[in-house]
C-alpha cells in the first residue's frame, strides 16, 4: 500500500488490498497506516482477556475476536483493537466487525494517547457498543467506559470489572496472570 503522505485511497480499494496483505493496516479518512507488532506482555494480556471471555461469549451466542478482525468505526474509518465482542451479525464481510458491543485496547507507551482520546471517542460513537475497555500494558492499571442511559460513563478498574454486552466479571488478576511488569 502507499505511504499514506502521498495519495488516498478509496475504502474500497483498502479493502481489497488489505484482505491479501501480511501486515494488517488501519484506514482513516482515506489515509492507510500500518499497524507495528505488539510487544510479548501487549500479547499476553490480550491473550488472557480472550481467554477469559471466550467460554462466556460462546455460551451467550456472541463471538470474540483477537486483533485480526478490523471494525468499521464509520464509512470512513476500520481500526483493528486487540479484542472485540459482538453478538450480532449485521454485515456478510467476513473481514469486518460492524456492530461490536466490546472493545478491548491494550495501550503503550506509543498508543496510549490515541487509545485514551482519538480511539475512546470515534468507537463510543457505534450505536452497538456497550463498553470500551482501555488495559495498561506498563502497570497493572485498567479503566472501562460504559454505555448507560445517562451517557458513556469512566470506570477505573480497582480489581474487577462487571463486563458489560457479556455480563461477567474479569479481574486485574485474570488480565494480567503470568505477565511480568
Amino acid at each position: 500500500m502507499a505511504d499514506p503522505a502521498f495519495r488516498t485511497v478509496s475504502v474500497e480499494e483498502y479493502l481489497r488490498l488489505e484482505r491479501d496483505n501480511p501486515t494488517r493496516h488501519e484506514y482513516i479518512d482515506g489515509f492507510v497506516y500500518a499497524q507495528a507488532g505488539a510487544s510479548r506482555t501487549h500479547n499476553l494480556i490480550a491473550g488472557n482477556i480472550h481467554v477469559a471471555l471466550h467460554p462466556v461469549a460462546r455460551g451467550a451466542g456472541c463471538f470474540v475476536y483477537q486483533s485480526d478482525m478490523k471494525v468499521r468505526v464509520t464509512p470512513t474509518r476500520y481500526h483493528y483493537p486487540d479484542v472485540v465482542v459482538s453478538c450480532a451479525r449485521d454485515s456478510d464481510d467476513e473481514y469486518t466487525e460492524t456492530a461490536p458491543c466490546l472493545i478491548v485496547e491494550v495501550m503503550s507507551a506509543s498508543t496510549r494517547s490515541e487509545d485514551q482520546v482519538y480511539k475512546a471517542e470515534r468507537y463510543r460513537e457505534l450505536p452497538t457498543l456497550r463498553g470500551y475497555l482501555m488495559v495498561d500494558s506498563q502497570s497493572r492499571a485498567a479503566a472501562l467506559y460504559r454505555r448507560t442511559d445517562e451517557g458513556w460513563v469512566l470506570e477505573v478498574i480497582e480489581k474487577a470489572v462487571q463486563l458489560p454486552c457479556l455480563e461477567m466479571e474479569l479481574s486485574l488478576a485474570t488480565i494480567y496472570e503470568g505477565v511480568r511488569l
